[in-house]
């Protein structure tokens, strides 16, 4: 009889993979439809573009520093735990303003607070989720693989879905009623994970004695940058951020005026949204043919081949065939590094790691979204697109350079996750 019940103990379940993906999808959505919603609002109450764009900026800034520090929290606490605490209190910093209007009055300060509040708790929120998928998988016996495409697919998908929801809510019953459903579903996806993806038990020596927070801190990033796997992650993430930051606010958008086509920019983007989910998918399913390296570099390769061939033609079927081939070969590339990210990481480290190198890569969007405006304005979209492609390649010849990738195969995996006890 004992062996029995231990036999179902051990007994592979996808319910956890279900609800990580499930928890992730609706996070990922909530934080959409706040991204086009509070613009809106703004150019309702406002009429102002500036301060509209100000708001956009709020949402962004706050993610690489939260994504940083945040890290260390999620290893301190707990993924499931930060992961839940997460989407809580960012269902609490949306609800405030709806609740703040109807009683003391929303003015635009106390908007840009609350919105950059929302996006702190974000950064944490994604570095959990990540870093939850090795435990999932664990559980599910299921390759990293497989996991890593289908969390990013599920962010590709709530990309695509949330600002469309967002489009049909606001104009039925307006921005500011649209936040109530965005508190719906943070509270959904903190419920969903507290009650079916599993919390961890650690033994013996997996999670060592809780260190100060700012040597925590510390360490996430000295172990990032000498870890020659993860460092050069880190690296080849920040020179893809740097050069395609700009693309859906600046760049695509001013290509598809010149075209003509203002209207169409969100299809266009949308179009490329939907290939890179085929694409991150499609990694699932040949990844245990192909080796990460080579998946990696040729994705790269043809990421900017793609990208330069945006310069060509401002033809509206153009650019949507151009757009959906971009997404598929690109969409591998995330799957993979997150992979190798799980991999090269002590489990007791993994919420810092991922939050480091997050930060680590958004920390050139600034750079990237600045210098874009003067290049697109003298230079036209079409020399953007260039510049795109030949930083696309840049990331690629560093990547095929880079001695800490040339070794990221399972076999070389110094902390392969390996099966875990787990309760739900």
């Amino acid at each position: 009889m004992d062996v029995q019940l231990g036999q179902e103990a051990a007994r592979p379940s996808r319910v956890p993979v279900w609800g990580l993906l499930g928890s992730t999808a609706l996070s990922v959505t909530g934080n959409a439809i706040v991204s086009v919603a509070m613009p809106i609002l703004v150019l309702q109450r406002t009429g102002s573009a500036v301060l509209a764009g100000v708001v956009a900026a709020a949402a962004m800034a706050p993610l690489v520093l939260s994504a940083l520090f945040g890290g260390a929290l999620v290893d301190r606490f707990g993924r499931r735990r930060s992961s839940v605490a997460a989407d809580l209190l960012s269902a609490a910093a949306v609800a405030a303003l709806p609740l703040l209007d109807m009683t003391l009055g929303l003015g635009i300060p106390l908007i840009l607070g609350l919105v950059a509040l929302g996006a702190v708790f974000d950064g944490p929120g994604m570095a959990a989720r990540e870093a939850l998928r090795p435990d999932v998988a664990a559980k599910a016996k299921l390759p990293l693989e497989k996991i890593n495409s289908w969390g990013e697919a599920v962010d590709g998908i709530g990309g695509v879905a949330g600002p469309g929801l967002a489009g049909v809510l606001i104009a039925l019953i307006g921005p500011m009623n649209t936040l109530w459903a965005t508190v719906i579903m943070f509270f959904l996806a903190s419920m969903l994970t507290f009650t079916v993806v599993p919390s961890v038990q650690h033994t013996g020596d997996a999670r060592p004695a809780v260190e100060p927070y700012w040597q925590s801190v510390w360490q996430g990033l000295k172990f990032v940058w000498t870890e020659g796997a993860l460092r050069a992650t880190a690296l080849t993430g920040m020179l893809i951020v740097l050069f395609l930051t700009p693309l859906s606010s600046v760049i695509m958008p001013a290509m598809m005026f010149q075209a003509g086509k203002p209207e169409q920019t969100g299809f266009v983007l949308a179009v490329f949204a939907v290939g890179g989910i085929i694409g991150a998918i499609g990694y699932g399913v040949i990844a245990r043919f192909a080796g990460r390296r080579i998946v990696l570099l040729v994705a790269l390769l043809l990421t900017s081949l793609a990208f330069l061939g945006f310069a060509l033609s401002t033809d509206f079927g153009w650019l949507l065939a151009l757009a959906l081939v971009t997404g598929v070969v690109s969409g591998p590339i995330n799957p993979v590094t997150a992979v190798v990210m799980q991999e090269r990481t002590p489990e007791a480290m993994r919420g810092r790691v991922i939050g480091t190198i997050t930060s680590l890569s958004l920390a050139a969007s600034p750079l990237g979204a600045v210098v874009a405006g003067p290049i697109v304005e003298y230079s036209g979209p079409a020399t953007a697109f260039l510049i795109i492609g030949i930083g696309c390649l840049l990331a690629t010849v560093y990547a095929a350079l880079a001695p800490g990738l040339r070794k990221i195969e399972p076999s070389d995996a110094p902390f392969a996750p390996a099966p875990q006890k787990a309760t739900t």
